[in-house]
């Protein structure tokens, strides 16, 4: 499949003025479109532009709401508790972190709960906020019940991809991770869709159950397998049950609260998540420089280990995304040109004109 390469600046541009016309507000679509050009840029297409013509259908079937703000409403020392309204979950999950990064600093540690809020990106991005700040920061997001990967031993879908985050602060660049639960995240499926490509062995199984690496398998009716395979795919199955229990306190106080065997008014079936972040203050575990120095100390022994034959060197978890913001930032971000065609046309809807290369 085709790409052209993109100017990101002009892509960003381009992208707010696409949500400001959706009926966002002006700064509520400046964070979302920075927040998937980021992703772009950091090599992660899977959250980047292509999402946008699903926000689109999201909003024309009334689940998202775009002139939606975020707020902040319940909060009780170092707990918060952030209400998206149904809107962009980007922007609600921001001031969320934000909020716990800034609240920790006040005793030692914070977390708040972000519920009704849709798609919230790259999830790496809410680790980076806290990590930029000089705290630690942990984010998950998951869901049980209404998602597309198959739980071990399974077939049929129940769980989401429940991906989690860390970012840690060092005397550098932070350590980002960030990964899905899933062998695979569900965009990098829709990626190789658009590419023309397959998948690899051992990511999803057909509507049948049976392994495949044909794209359009998980797209009829078939589950994203978790991380680990056969061997070891009770450690993702674990990790997802987890992320979407610990986000499902989100719903505890909404009007979207569910219990077992209770329905959802929403999905019609019972389900549980949310997303949930944590920011961590190292000050308060014996001095934050004393923290980031030997963290430092650490990644550097690290990257001084011995590489496996045919790698060339030991990466620390957020490097990759560095050397693609690098690359991309000056070559410019490539699309494949039947996600282009896509955005053309959500340009041509909204009256916005998609930049050509």
């Amino acid at each position: 499949m085709r790409e052209s390469l993109h100017p990101a600046a002009r892509l960003e541009e381009w992208t707010r003025q696409v949500f400001v016309a959706m009926g966002a507000d002006p700064a509520v679509a400046a964070t979302v479109a920075g927040h998937l050009l980021r992703a772009n840029l950091s090599g992660h297409d899977s959250h980047g532009l292509l999402r946008i013509p699903q926000y689109v259908a999201e909003a024309d079937r009334g689940d998202l709401v775009p002139s939606a703000v975020a707020e902040l409403g319940l909060v009780k020392g170092g707990v918060g508790m952030v209400d998206a309204g149904r809107g962009f979950g980007h922007s609600a999950t921001t001031l969320a972190m934000e909020w716990a990064a800034e609240r920790c600093l006040q005793q030692g540690i914070a977390a708040a709960s972000v519920r009704r809020a849709n798609h919230i990106g790259r999830l790496g991005e809410y680790a980076e906020l806290a990590a930029g700040k000089g705290v630690i920061g942990v984010a998950t997001v998951g869901v049980v019940g209404a998602g597309g990967v198959a739980p071990h031993g399974g077939r049929s879908r129940y769980l989401g991809t429940n991906p989690w985050a860390f970012g840690i602060p060092t005397a550098g660049e932070p350590m980002i991770y960030d990964a899905a639960t899933s062998a695979l995240a569900e965009g990098k499926v829709r990626v190789a869709r658009f590419k023309g490509v397959t998948v690899p062995e051992g990511a999803i199984v057909d509507v049948d159950g049976r392994p495949t690496v044909q794209p359009e398998d998980f797209y009829a009716g078939g589950a994203l397998l978790p991380m680990g395979g056969s061997l070891a795919g009770h450690k993702g199955y674990g990790l997802a049950l987890s992320s979407a229990l610990l986000g499902g306190l989100a719903m505890i106080d909404g009007e979207d609260a569910t219990t077992a065997g209770t329905a959802s008014s929403t999905l019609g079936e019972a389900w549980l998540g949310g997303a949930m972040v944590i920011a961590i203050d190292p000050e308060w575990f014996g001095g934050a420089e004393r923290y980031r120095m030997a963290v430092t100390a650490a990644l550097e022994e690290l990257r001084r280990q011995p590489p496996a034959d045919g790698v060339e060197a030991i990466l620390i978890p957020g490097d990759p995304e560095r050397m693609s913001r690098d690359r991309r930032g000056r070559e410019g971000v490539p699309i494949p040109e039947a996600v282009v065609e896509e955005l053309r046309a959500v340009g041509e809807r909204y009256g916005v004109g998609f930049p050509e290369g």
